[in-house]
């Protein structure tokens, strides 16, 4: 079988004109026609109904179920065609979080620039959500991510390296600073200052206020974790962060919550579960995921 069929089949169901699917594969309608012939006469089913009078294209329901299945190939073909021309170019396309990026990563540059591998990482900074497709598409091979759970879907293999806990982040002048431990009802109505929805903590925050019914004032929010802890710093509000993101020069007091059932911020490795791993890869990946 030609893959072009395939790729002439899926935009012809597309467009439903042979003219436009010629045009823009740039190749005569006869061809397109003829594609879909060897397609049908393969797999044995009538996939077109081309009504000649009115000039127009019926896709039957066999021809759209096989629509689906041409593009999952086609998907894959470009895959396995990027995975290969990384290989050639011997680069690691790595995906990188930024709160992890900042609190993790450096923890290990100095293992990855001994085994000689650091020069090779071509990093790609992004939100965990965003490297997840990035990383199904076959944009980048590898990558950390933050989640709140590892139902991650099909298609990617997860090793965890760590759970950090999920707190309530507060001034050291505020009057929760003083608590040991406090509920997450205790924060209902405070101005918060809030990551901005590419950060995991935007899920786990709307977990936990649906969970108590409540709601806060939001009065900023921001994606960059820094000028988050900044202003909570200077106690125009507070938020709710995990502590990977907290060191000890950021002013800032971190409260451990009572609550049973909150989320936590679980670092983990991810590849693609079918994708071989170079050499070098290898051992990135058993650096990443050293415990």
């Amino acid at each position: 079988m030609n893959t072009q069929d395939l790729r002439y089949y899926h935009e012809l169901v597309n467009l439903k004109s042979y003219t436009k699917t010629a045009e823009k594969f740039g190749v005569s309608q006869p061809t397109i026609t003829a594609a879909v012939k060897r397609l049908e006469n393969k797999f044995g089913g009538k996939f077109l109904i081309r009504d000649q009078s009115h000039k127009s294209i019926i896709i039957t329901k066999l021809g759209m179920q096989f629509d689906e299945h041409a593009q999952a190939i086609l998907n894959e073909i470009n895959i396995a065609e990027t995975e290969i021309k990384q290989a050639s170019e011997a680069e690691i396309n790595f995906g990188l979080p930024l709160i992890i990026g900042r609190n993790f990563f450096p923890k290990i540059v100095p293992n990855l620039l001994e085994k000689g591998i650091l020069n090779h990482l071509n990093v790609m900074e992004s939100g965990s959500y965003d490297l997840q497709q990035l990383l199904k598409n076959g944009q980048i091979n590898l990558t950390l991510l933050g989640l709140t759970n590892l139902n991650v879907g099909a298609g990617i293999d997860l090793e965890v390296i760590n759970h950090f806990p999920i707190r309530v982040i507060v001034s050291k002048n505020h009057p929760l600073a003083q608590k040991e431990k406090i509920y997450f009802k205790d924060i209902a109505g405070e101005n918060f200052i809030s990551l901005n929805s590419d950060y995991i903590h935007t899920r786990a925050l709307d977990k936990m206020l649906r969970k108590n019914r409540i709601s806060l004032n939001t009065i900023y929010r921001s994606p960059d974790v820094m000028v988050v802890k900044s202003l909570i710093a200077k106690n125009l509000g507070i938020s709710y962060l995990t502590t990977l993101s907290i060191t000890d020069n950021d002013n800032v007091v971190s409260l451990p919550l009572a609550d049973e059932d909150q989320p936590e911020f679980i670092l983990a490795a991810a590849k693609r579960d079918n994708y071989i791993m170079t050499e070098r890869e290898e051992q990135f990946w058993k650096i990443l995921t050293q415990k």
